[in-house]
């Protein structure tokens, strides 16, 4: 008997009714030497850290780290019927098909089953990025060997021993350390703990900020055929602060006192036909930006949407992916997939009229894949879009208007730019007129990033045709009082983004070199998820589209050492479970890495739990050599000042009347 595997219940059932096993028991389709059986998500779970270590309560330093030598998996309570069920149909079968999710959390949970049952037959693997009839049917007629994933299979049992060693043990440390009566247990982990220091050090970079205020001259000028154009002016930089602004208004009143009415002369024009490709498919992070942004969803929210559209209605593929690109061949399949679009909503056949079979954007690239391409709609002509929920309707049309967008063509527009010459100042204006719509007629705004809550955004008008050399009249000045703002306040869509790209967050140059551009901390899979546990955790909370700290979050950030809360250390890790993934790295090294750093974690935490006794110990006073916060403690001779980078910074100071006794002038953060 040949059996195949799948995560779900109804991922079971389309599988079957394709291979053609209709009957159904309470476990599995059966029919034609074929049966087909489900998980349902994870069957089995690491023991807690109670099975390794007998007297583990109470919670206590000395009996930390828990290192488990040989991991050992349980059943999970609620499923134990199914794993049971499983196992008798494994001793009946004589080859294995994994048909869980294709990713590398399908394949723990596939072949961890077989671990546990000690299952020693062939394992082949199908690799579903869709769940409508024709999609099943391209897959089965491509299994791949069970080889194939292997390495995909170790990176998740990385992962999840990592996120246990970590977790696990970091929470009992800290709970130990620094929880007070009431309080209850604090919760650390290997990637929830460096995402709620992003949202923490953002919160208190706004509070810290100060709005200054700084001015904008425009003027606006006339061209010889009197046609009207706005430009700015370009501040020397003698006259601006550090950020390029001025901030001193006479100086733009004796400006405009010098140039009104005053004549200028065109130092350069230029007039460009410029394009702009389509933006790739979507990711399920670009996904969750856009609809943080424009729905107001939560990333949760997206995710399950995204889900339901491809497990219950099969009408788009696969949505935990990180990549936006479609492999070459999907190209010449296009043509069905536009014609079942066309089929399933006829208000966009006036859209589909446009779309070119020829024009092939940069979004068709094999060498861009990764495990998944991006999110598409299918080939399923059998969509009702009646049958859906609002949301459901809301992202279909979203990931369908990003996939039209590759057949529209590049949007085309006339770029003009113009230096002025007015008295000695330099003035700049630009415009861009649209000419060719192309793929802007199904995307109507680049949906691709929030609205940034920075800069104004300057409407100027189109700058005419000019010729340089020419003279102008300056029409009119006008003077822009504007504010400084601070940084935006996370929403769910720019957390994810910030979680997925991390390196952007890193001061430090030598990490910064490591990481790849692409660095992030948690999977597309994975992501939402810990939103939500920071939210029940009581350590972030939601306002409005916003992410805000709470004090409880703020206060375990405040007592936890760089190791444990920056973001880079996660995004690392990240790097070489892909490299665990793509077979060029083992999981013993990692986990053995783990261990040693899980070890100097928790020495820093011994070092820094004195200064915590009272609370009202807290400093904002620096390391003069590492610019990591100082720590007043209490020892046997009185009060003295620690480094919270300890043991790489050993500095230590004498207190001086509550304050570290530094050679010149204390250094505040």
């Amino acid at each position: 008997m040949k059996l195949y595997i799948c995560e779900k219940p109804s991922q079971a059932k389309d599988i079957a009714a394709v291979l053609g096993t209709k009957i159904k028991t309470q476990s599995c389709f059966e029919g034609q030497g074929i049966a087909v059986t489900w998980c349902i998500g994870h069957l089995l779970e690491l023991m807690p850290p109670d099975h390794y270590c007998e007297h583990i309560k109470p919670w206590r330093m000395e009996i930390l780290p828990i290192v488990p030598k040989i991991w050992v998996l349980k059943p999970q309570e609620k499923t134990k019927k199914q794993l049971k069920a499983i196992e008798q149909l494994l001793k009946k079968a004589t080859s294995v098909v994994i048909a869980t999710d294709a990713d590398r959390e399908g394949d723990v949970i596939g072949r961890e089953v077989l671990d546990y049952c000690n299952y020693k037959g062939p394992v082949e693997r199908l690799w579903l990025s869709a769940l409508d009839e024709s999609s099943i049917k391209k897959a089965l007629n491509s299994i791949r060997p069970g080889s194939s994933t292997e390495s995909l299979y170790q990176a998740g049992l990385g992962r999840a021993r990592a996120d246990w060693l970590i977790g696990m043990n970091l929470t009992m440390a800290v709970s130990c350390l620094f929880s007070v009566p009431g309080q209850g247990v604090l919760s650390v982990g290997r990637v929830q703990t460096p995402t709620l220091k992003l949202v923490v050090d953002r919160d208190i970079e706004i509070e810290h900020f100060k709005s200054k205020d700084y001015f904008v001259l425009k003027a606006q000028c006339a061209s010889i055929s009197q046609e009207l154009f706005w430009t700015t002016w370009e501040m020397p930089e003698e006259v601006t602060d550090e950020e390029g602004r001025c901030i001193n208004q006479s100086l733009i009143d004796a400006v405009v006192l010098q140039i009104q009415g005053q004549q200028g002369t065109i130092n350069e024009f230029k007039e460009t036909r410029k394009k702009e490709a389509p933006p790739l498919c979507l990711s399920l992070s670009a996904l969750q930006q856009i609809a943080s942004a424009k729905l107001g969803f939560s990333a949760k929210q997206t995710l399950d949407v995204a889900q339901s559209l491809y497990e219950q209605h099969k009408a788009t593929t696969y949505p935990r992916t990180d990549c936006g690109y479609l492999p070459e061949s999907q190209f010449a399949e296009a043509p069905v997939v536009l014609k079942a679009l066309g089929q399933v909503d006829k208000e966009i056949e006036p859209l589909l009229s446009q779309c070119s079979k020829t024009f092939q954007s940069r979004v068709w690239n094999d060498k861009k894949i990764t495990a998944h391409h991006g999110i598409i709609p299918t080939a399923n002509a059998h969509v009702a879009l009646h049958s859906m929920t609002q949301p459901e309707r809301q992202l279909y049309h979203i990931i369908r208007a990003f996939y039209l967008a590759q057949f529209l063509g590049d949007y085309e527009y006339l770029q003009r730019s113009v230096v002025l010459d007015i008295r000695g100042h330099f003035f700049k204006g630009s415009s861009a007129t649209a000419l060719v719509l192309g793929w802007k007629n199904a995307i109507k705004e680049k949906e691709d990033q929030e609205e940034p809550e920075g800069s104004p955004q300057e409407h100027l008008g189109n700058i005419p045709q000019l010729i340089k050399g020419q003279s102008v009249a300056v029409n009119s000045c006008q003077v822009d009082k504007r504010k400084t703002n601070p940084p935006a306040r996370f929403t769910e869509g720019t957390l994810i983004t910030a979680m997925k790209s991390i390196a952007k967050y890193v001061d430090n140059p030598q990490l910064k070199k490591i990481l790849k551009e692409t660095a992030g901390i948690g999977t597309e899979a994975t992501r939402a998820n810990i939103l939500e546990t920071l939210i029940s955790r009581e350590y972030i909370k939601r306002q409005g589209k916003q992410l805000i700290s709470t004090q409880k979050g703020r206060g375990l950030i405040q007592k936890l050492p760089p190791s444990i809360t920056n973001p880079a250390t996660t995004a690392l890790w990240e790097q070489v479970l892909d490299g665990i993934a793509n077979g060029v790295s083992g999981i013993t090294d990692f986990l053995d890495d783990q261990s040693d750093t899980l070890t100097g974690m928790l020495e820093q935490l011994i070092h820094l739990a004195p200064a915590y006794k009272n609370p009202g110990e807290l400093s904002q006073f620096a390391c003069p050599e590492c610019q990591n916060t100082l720590y007043r403690r209490e020892g046997k001779k009185g009060f003295w000042w620690g480094c919270s980078g300890f043991p790489q910074c050993k500095s230590t100071f004498l207190d001086n009347k509550g304050a570290p006794r530094i050679k010149g002038f204390p250094n505040h953060h």
